[in-house]
């Protein structure tokens, strides 16, 4: 949120020291321009007991308010009370998921000071605080209801960095290279129904991937007389995922990197594929890699779903839209061969109806087809610089208390 006009502004940090490389992005992109004091998490409230004449802060922002708020509250009220009345301060609190409550219990106390605003990156868990909040704010307890909650300040900010140097993918090529992105937990992502699917679409048209048959073979190997590369699946995140004998030459594992190898890699795939396991990301908790996956232009394959949930990517210059009736595996087999006719023909619940007879699933896939998987880069621009526009809205609302 650091602005290039904000003169005479100061930004503090506050934090352990950065890991996995961390700092040296900070310092190539100069996020951190209005340079102040870079302390360790403790020395936060000796700057807050200060008042601002003395150099103390008048705005906090949290980066992580399930963790920050638990543990800074009491602090933090002890150096509200020391203030001189006219000499408070704000707190903003980046949230990123309404289910982790254990920190909300002190929500009441600084929202009836008028001194907390909210700052989730993603629409959908703005959504879902609001509604919340207005079923407390009509509470029989009166600690809830006579806190304002439904007046508190939501506002949305997208953390798009704006990347240099991404690569230049030659044109034409398959779509050869996908990526999913997060922690190895099947209660996050759905790898477990990912690897079977791609291993059944592997046993029906080997070919169409890039591979042999298995023929008695433990693993699918690349067919190298093929004129694609083979299709490959990254896994990039931390912790570890048993991956199928069958995918051995397909999937690969890429845990703890750093982050300018972090970016690097994913920056030169096709494209992001979600795989969420559940509801959660869809109504009370944002995921990073929609983030990830913009900043570096990679587009995501997504559903309309997808779409209305983050608001910020309901815009066909960043996805790749599936039908919600197209499993992501049919869908990256469809876009790799250019061809959605054998999902099309295909009849899932084995009802004699083949799914393509239902004429806005066969729509859907018409126009993902057409608009295909690659993404302009001046649309990408153009996409990323609205981004930024309503970002810079946002901040300007923070600087001046603007509810």
């Amino acid at each position: 949120m650091d602005d290039e006009n904000a003169d005479g502004q100061t930004i503090h940090l506050f934090a352990p020291e950065f890991r996995f490389g961390l700092q040296q992005v900070i310092d190539e992109l100069e996020l951190w321009t209005h340079r102040g004091i870079r302390g360790t998490h403790e020395e936060l409230i000796q700057h807050v007991n200060k008042s601002s004449e003395d150099g103390g802060v008048d705005l906090i922002i949290f980066g992580t308010c399930e963790f920050d708020l638990n543990l800074w509250h009491n602090s933090l009220v002890d150096a509200w009370n020391r203030r001189d009345p006219r000499d408070k301060f704000k707190i903003v609190c980046v949230v990123h998921n309404v289910d982790d409550v254990s920190w909300q219990q002190h929500i009441p106390y600084w929202a009836r000071r008028d001194a907390l605003r909210l700052l989730p990156i993603a629409d959908h868990v703005a959504h879902t605080f609001r509604e919340k909040f207005a079923v407390q704010a009509e509470s029989s307890d009166p600690l809830l209801y006579t806190a304002g909650l439904d007046h508190l300040p939501i506002d949305v900010h997208v953390p798009i960095l704006d990347i240099p140097n991404l690569p230049m993918k030659p044109l034409p090529r398959p779509l050869s290279k996908a990526v999913i992105q997060g922690t190895f937990s099947e209660g996050r992502r759905n790898y477990r129904v990912i690897f079977r699917d791609l291993i059944a679409s592997l046993h029906e048209d080997p070919g169409a991937w890039g591979y042999h048959p298995l023929q008695g073979r433990k693993a699918f190997v690349p067919d190298s007389s093929s004129s694609d590369s083979p299709f490959r699946l990254l896994l990039v995140g931390s912790g570890s995922l048993e991956i199928p004998d069958e995918l051995a030459y397909i999937v690969t594992t890429h845990t703890d990197l750093p982050y300018d190898d972090f970016y690097k890699l994913i920056a030169d795939c096709d494209i992001v594929v979600p795989a969420f396991a559940d509801n959660t990301y869809f109504t009370v908790q944002a995921s990073s890699t929609i983030v990830l996956a913009t900043e570096l232009e990679v587009p995501i394959l997504v559903t309309n779903r997808t779409r209305r949930a983050y608001g910020y990517i309901d815009n066909s210059r960043a996805v790749v839209t599936r039908p919600a009736a197209m499993p992501e595996v049919q869908a990256l087999k469809a876009l790799r061969t250019g061809d959605a006719s054998a999902f099309l023909s295909s009849d899932p619940a084995d009802i004699g109806q083949p799914i393509g007879e239902l004429h806005a699933v066969k729509e859907e896939v018409a126009q993902m087809m057409q608009e295909g998987w690659v993404k302009e880069r001046k649309g990408w621009n153009e996409w990323k610089e609205d981004v930024w526009r309503r970002n810079r809205m946002v901040v300007e609302k923070i600087l001046r208390d603007i509810p």
